[in-house]
């Protein structure tokens, strides 16, 4: 592995010298470049052993994963209730697109930050079943709230199909993105 990140910064490095840079050889680049590809990956991994060490102290806890997918789904069920109440419509997955961003981002973080002694994989699992969980949430709030009746042309299904798809993407990328982000503990 070592071997191999040396040769994948040296090669990146190398190809900068392609990029024309005026008045400078590339050398900032060149720097960035090998940060990006060797020092950077050696930071997360030192402070994933660390966590890892830390956390094999702690019980793991995997109850939280449905009060977070509870969570977010009464948050959709809110907008779509305001929706229904102003517009008389649901809205549709791209009329409230950076909620469905943001949503399954913080629930996939908040899954990962509250596992305490779970290991890494596990902790990327229950963020995708609190994705799926939340989906399905949402599917059957909107079934509730008469989803058939104020959108005659759609399936209630193929909709909660794609919900339960994006959500568990953007969940898993939400719990990857905050264990990256964790600062050294």
């Amino acid at each position: 592995p070592t071997l191999a990140r040396f040769m994948a910064s040296h090669w990146a490095t190398e190809a900068v010298h392609i990029v024309p840079v005026f008045g400078e050889r590339g050398a900032l680049l060149e720097h960035g470049v090998f940060c990006l590809f060797y020092n950077w990956p050696l930071t997360i991994r030192r402070r994933i052993r660390q966590r890892i060490r830390i956390r094999n102290k702690m019980k793991p806890r995997y109850w939280h994963i449905g009060l977070c997918a509870i969570g977010g789904a009464g948050i959709f069920g809110l907008i779509d209730y305001i929706y229904v109440y102003f517009l008389g419509r649901l809205p549709l997955l791209r009329d409230i697109w950076w909620l469905v961003l943001l949503i399954p981002l913080f629930c996939g973080a908040a899954t990962t930050l509250s596992a305490r002694g779970a290991s890494l994989g596990k902790r990327f699992v229950g963020a995708a079943v609190c994705g799926c969980l939340l989906g399905i949430f949402y599917t059957g709030i909107s079934a509730i709230l008469g989803y058939a009746s104020l959108n005659p042309n759609s399936h209630i299904a193929i909709s909660g199909v794609w919900r339960v798809f994006i959500f568990a993407i953007l969940s898993v990328i939400g719990a990857v993105i905050t264990e990256l982000k964790l600062p050294e503990s």
